[in-house]
């Protein structure tokens, strides 16, 4: 099954989604309109490239989504019993990688669209995002994404619905639409910082989605030392 968290708490939930957002803002202004999370739309961008016979912007797309993969691939590794064993606290490890890694990225200059280091810059940033999407899943029981709102759009229909409707647990379902609408809310907070934060500092705007990933990590450590004492 791959490494996941337990359901995390709203706030954290929230935390993480404006950092989705944040991500592909910043990306796709900063390093080249490639999306850091949000694949589909790079699987998209990369057919409308080939298909217009710009086979250099097509493959520009390329780095992130191999990088995606790669960062799934790992968390699915690191959920293994082997390195269970050996990470105490795996999920903080992930999140402490996350933070190195962007780090890293914002450190990387600016470079004009379809360069290596636009791609490679791109893709470190994918890769973080993938991480988090594949560790983090569910907000008190109720399952979302961090770095996309396609799905969380979805699911706040449904919920919305099912209070209406009056249907099962009428209570559980306007939670679960209150939980989903506020992280949906908070992408897309994360998305405007994101993008107006890097058209303000370029590519070191990426250190604020460093400063909201370290906060995530207080919270987790200090929620998951509360559940510990019972």
């Amino acid at each position: 099954m791959g490494l996941r968290s337990r359901p995390e708490s709203l706030l954290v939930a929230a935390l993480l989604a404006a950092t989705g957002g944040f991500l592909d803002a910043h990306t796709y202004l900063a390093r080249g309109g490639v999306l850091a999370a949000a694949q589909t739309g790079n699987v998209v961008l990369l057919a409308v490239a080939a298909g217009g016979g710009d086979v250099a912007r097509a493959l520009s797309h390329v780095p992130s989504l191999l990088a995606f993969l790669a960062g799934v691939l790992l968390t699915e590794v690191l959920g293994g019993p082997r390195w269970r064993r050996l990470l105490r606290r795996p999920v903080r490890a992930v999140l402490a990688l996350q933070v190195a890694v962007l780090l890293a990225v914002g450190l990387v200059p600016s470079a004009p669209p379809g360069t290596t280091t636009t791609s490679l810059a791109a893709a470190g940033v994918a890769f973080a995002a993938a991480m988090q999407l594949n560790v983090f899943r569910s907000v008190r029981g109720t399952t979302y994404a961090t770095t996309f709102a396609s799905g969380n759009l979805r699911s706040l229909v449904e919920s919305s619905y099912a209070w209406l409707r009056r249907r099962g647990d009428r209570e559980v379902a306007g939670r679960q639409a209150r939980d989903i609408a506020a992280v949906l809310a908070a992408f897309a907070v994360g998305a405007v910082v994101g993008a107006v934060s890097t058209q303000a500092w370029g590519v070191r705007a990426v250190w604020l989605a460093v400063v909201l990933l370290l906060v995530v990590l207080v919270v987790v450590a200090a929620e998951t030392r509360r559940l510990e004492r019972g």
